[in-house]
């Protein structure tokens, strides 16, 4: 198994094969509680300064502004004005194009967490308030 492009492969011990085992934690994944939206995605490192604390609702954000927006800050800036809990996810939007800026460019979403969670993001980001406001 060649894993030069880093990426993420699933092993089992029941002899499945990589897709079958993925398949089934994806599964697994589903069945799982939503988290919060202050939940903690991961941590980004930050050149300088202290490290970056990545929400699920900074994901839902990226993937909103990505997937429907072409990744364009001014235009998720504008679409914020129309959507429950306006200047709050504009705030968000300025951190993460801030900290976009300040990294030379956002990590990248695997696939499979922008599919998992790309319904929620655009529920969130045009129904539910902002949770735990920093």
């Amino acid at each position: 198994m060649n894993n030069d492009d880093d990426t993420i492969y699933y092993l089992s011990d029941d002899g499945q094969d990589d897709e079958t085992a993925q398949a089934q934690n994806i599964a697994e994944d589903v069945t799982r509680p939503a988290p919060s939206g202050f939940d903690t995605y991961t941590i980004l490192a930050r050149p300088h300064g202290k490290p970056y604390i990545f929400t699920y609702q900074d994901l839902w954000m990226v993937i909103v502004c990505r997937s429907t927006l072409d990744g364009d800050w001014i235009r998720a800036r504008a679409s914020a004005e129309m959507v429950t809990d306006a200047a709050n996810k504009k705030a968000i939007i300025e951190r993460l194009w801030a900290l976009e800026r300040e990294l030379n460019g956002l990590p990248l979403i695997p696939d499979q967490v922008v599919k998992l969670h790309f319904h929620r993001a655009h529920v969130w980001f045009n129904q539910r308030k902002v949770e735990g406001v920093r």
